[in-house]
């Protein structure tokens, strides 16, 4: 899990500039780790520190793959890795300016086809 995580982070620094992101979207605290629950405007992200509540807004920008593909809320899945960019609010919770999505639910897990 940890390679995982180290590699989707490795990516996200050595990727080019001209990715689809806005680069000021990813002012402030980042929160990585795995989605434990999404629940309405309400994500909880597990990190090696613990879980971190993650406050979502109609103005959080999502974004899915090494690419930089457009995403939506609805793109959120319990399980898998996500990186939070956003700033605190006055509750500790981490208000979300980008979510970018990498990987799917639980990858150590063999697919079936």
């Amino acid at each position: 899990m940890k390679r995982i995580l180290y590699a989707f982070l490795a990516t996200l620094l050595l990727a080019s500039p001209a990715l689809a992101h806005d680069p000021k979207l990813h002012k402030g605290p980042k929160v990585a780790g795995k989605v434990v629950s999404i629940k309405g405007d309400r994500l909880e992200v597990g990190t090696d520190n613990g879980p971190v509540a993650v406050t979502l807004t109609p103005e959080t920008a999502y974004e899915s793959g090494t690419d930089g593909e457009k995403a939506t809320k609805a793109s959120l899945k319990e399980g898998q890795t996500v990186m939070v960019s956003g700033h605190k609010l006055e509750s500790g919770a981490l208000a979300a300016s980008e979510v970018m999505i990498h990987g799917d639910e639980d990858e150590s897990k063999p697919h079936t086809h």
